[in-house]
């Protein structure tokens, strides 16, 4: 850890004047500054909270309130009776309305986007499947499965179907982008995707493969891709790692429905 990780919020040169923010926010984008810089890098344990108090030159409610903003942006990882850690993946920030690839999001936070492991299988579409791709239950579907990592981190476990109907020639050769398959192989394009979301707990068999417990939270984002004409094209079940990604969801308006009086200060 190097030794300008000691840098006090006195410091004119690093920080606005105290007049101008609270002891909180000064703290929080200090800790940000360290992070960022690889002051303290991925698993390192902080000091405890008397330390950073005097470093900081803020007391220890203000400490601990800084850490509880920094846990909360999955920046770091409180543990009880061990200590705060920086967690082992920075968030990944994504704005939901946007439908871009994991590789993109990856990518536009200067990390390196990759798959770990990448299967797919010929399978029969269940009654979920088939609804979704509006297709018979029992019609022949490709299972397409992939791990993919930031910086050789697991933080995304994605499961996509499609009609095996749509392959003109077997075995198919699937890439690590299944846009690119379906546009350049299968000649669909996928123009827009309808999408839910759903926290969950990752579960013992996902917490294996992310490297995590169990009991860790997950952003499920199950989604149906459709053509320019309206007709399900793939459908997929992501499983983003919480503590590695920040979404955000871009709300237009206000808006207010025709007939209906505004309830707005």
């Amino acid at each position: 850890m190097s030794s300008a990780a000691t840098t006090s919020l006195n410091e004119t040169t690093d920080v606005q004047p105290r007049s101008r923010r609270g002891a909180t926010a000064r703290a929080v984008e200090e800790l940000h500054r360290r992070i960022a810089q690889n002051f303290y890098r991925v698993g390192d344990k902080l000091p405890s909270e008397p330390v950073l108090a005097k470093e900081l030159g803020v007391s220890r409610v203000t400490v601990r309130a800084a850490l509880t903003q920094l846990e909360n942006e999955g920046l770091v990882d409180r543990r009880h009776g061990s200590g705060t850690y920086v967690n082992s993946v920075m968030p990944l920030s994504a704005s939901l309305h946007l439908n871009v690839g994991a590789d993109s999001l990856i990518r536009s936070r200067g990390l390196t986007p990759g798959v770990s492991e990448m299967s797919w299988r010929q399978t029969r579409a269940d009654e979920v499947v088939a609804s979704k791709l509006g297709l018979d239950i029992g019609t022949a579907v490709i299972h397409l499965y992939r791990v993919r990592t930031a910086d050789g981190i697991p933080v995304t476990i994605e499961h996509d179907y499609f009609a095996d109907s749509l392959i003109p020639t077997h075995p198919p050769n699937i890439g690590p982008s299944l846009y690119a398959f379906l546009s350049q192989t299968c000649g669909v394009e996928a123009t827009h995707g309808v999408a839910s979301l759903e926290p969950a707990l990752v579960g013992e068999e996902d917490a294996a493969v992310f490297g995590v417990r169990s009991d860790d939270l997950c952003l499920v984002i199950r989604q149906v891709d459709y053509d320019a004409a309206g007709h399900p094209v793939s459908y997929s079940v992501e499983r983003h790692l919480a503590s590695a990604f920040d979404f955000r969801l871009l709300r237009q308006g206000p808006g207010i429905p025709q007939g209906m009086p505004s309830t707005d200060r």
